[in-house]
């Protein structure tokens, strides 16, 4: 008899344990939500094109980033077509996303120089020009798909939004 009750409050307890964790954790699953979809959320707030030339999740086709930036990133996600350019990235943690959003801030910088844009149509140039980078949590992203960069501004609130 002693044994019957002791085993009934073992299940008793665990069953509390297992409902008190198991909602912790698919909250914790559900708030880091992928790149892909972020990226998917951004083009679709930009009006971004259904025809996209090249879309990616490797580090290496991203060329803002150095070898050591590489390192930094949990996941990514890359698109182009002939004049837009968006990429996505989940750092491995928050001082990696601060890193990168460095590298970025950067990438645009020299994007915008007169030297660097000299080959270019007066709109991809404007394009370069009005592009946004930003940082929230471990999420850094580059979004170039507009010459309006209230447009560009709009794929960077859908981000934030559902991240």
């Amino acid at each position: 008899m002693r044994n019957r009750w002791k085993k009934m409050i073992c299940i008793v307890m665990a069953a509390i344990m297992v409902a008190c964790t198991l909602p912790q954790a698919l909250a914790q699953a559900k708030s880091e939500p992928a790149c892909k979809a972020l990226c998917a959320a951004g083009l679709k707030a930009t009006g971004g094109t259904k025809k996209l030339k090249y879309k990616s999740n490797a580090t290496m086709d991203f060329g803002a980033l150095s070898s050591s930036d590489r390192k930094k990133v949990r996941e990514m996600q890359y698109v182009f077509d002939a004049k837009e350019v968006y990429s996505l990235i989940k750092a491995k943690n928050v001082s990696a996303a601060k890193s990168l959003f460095g590298t970025l801030k950067k990438y645009k910088q020299s994007n915008c120089k007169s030297n660097y844009l000299s080959d270019y149509s007066s709109t991809e140039k404007k394009v370069f020009q009005n592009a946004v980078c930003g940082k929230k949590g471990k999420y850094v992203w580059y979004i170039a798909m507009s010459p309006s960069k209230k447009s560009n501004n709009k794929g960077q609130t859908a981000i934030k939004k559902n991240i």
